[in-house]
C-alpha cells in the first residue's frame, strides 16, 4: 500500500481510538495495532502522540473552513440572515451525511470540548476558535443590545448542544421506547433560534 494510504489508515484509526477512548487513555501502540500497522510508522509520520491528535483534528478542518464559507456567504442585512447563521453553523450535519468519518470525529470534538486539559493541547484554541469569533461576530450585528458576553456564552451554549446531539442513546434512553419523529438537526435549528430571538 502507499504511503499515504498507510497514512491516512493511521489517521482513521487514531480517530475511533481516541473518540473511544479520550487522549490520554489512547496509546500509540492501540492506535497502530488498530490501523494494521507498525509502532514505528505511526512514529515517522506523527513523531508524537501529541503530533498524530492534532493532525486528526487538521484532516477534518475542512468542516469548520466549510461552515465559515456558508457563514461568509450570508447578507447580514437580509431577512432570514438568522437562519443562514444557523444553518452554517449547523453544517457539518449535511456534510455528514456524505461522510460517515465525521461520526467519530464529532464524538472526538466532544471529547476534547470538554477536557479540562484541553487547554494544553491547543486545538480548540487554533482549530476552533477562529471560526467561532466569526459566528459571534455575526450573532453581535443580527442582535445587537445584548449584554456584554451574553452572545459569546450563547454561541458556547450553542456548541454544547450541537455536540450533546453526537449520540443519540440517551434521547432513546427517555423515550420509553417511543420511535422518534424528530430530525435532530432540525430540532437543533428551531432550539437556536428561539434561544438566539429570545
Amino acid at each position: 500500500m502507499a504511503r499515504g494510504g498507510r497514512r491516512d489508515d493511521i489517521l482513521s484509526a487514531a480517530t475511533q481510538c481516541f473518540a473511544d477512548e479520550g487522549y490520554d487513555r489512547t496509546t500509540l501502540r492501540t492506535i497502530a495495532s488498530a490501523a494494521g500497522v507498525k509502532l514505528s510508522l505511526v512514529a515517522y509520520h506523527f513523531e508524537t502522540k501529541l503530533g498524530l491528535y492534532r493532525a486528526v483534528f487538521e484532516r477534518y478542518q475542512y468542516v469548520n473552513e466549510a461552515r465559515l464559507v456558508k457563514l461568509r456567504a450570508v447578507d447580514l442585512g437580509a431577512p432570514g440572515a438568522l437562519d443562514e447563521v444557523i444553518d452554517a453553523f449547523l453544517h457539518i450535519g449535511t456534510l455528514a451525511q456524505s461522510d460517515s468519518s465525521l461520526t467519530n470525529y464529532r464524538r472526538l470534538v466532544l471529547r476534547e470540548a470538554s477536557d479540562p486539559a484541553s487547554s494544553e493541547r491547543g486545538i480548540i484554541v487554533d482549530l476552533f476558535d477562529p471560526m467561532a469569533n466569526e459566528f459571534i461576530q455575526c450573532l453581535e450585528t443580527l442582535l445587537p443590545g445584548r449584554p456584554a458576553g451574553a452572545l459569546r456564552w450563547s454561541y458556547l451554549f450553542a456548541v454544547g448542544a450541537l455536540t450533546g446531539s453526537i449520540n443519540d442513546s440517551r434521547e432513546r434512553a427517555l423515550s420509553a421506547g417511543e420511535s422518534s419523529e424528530v430530525g435532530v438537526f432540525e430540532a437543533l435549528k428551531s432550539f437556536l433560534r428561539a434561544a438566539w430571538t429570545a
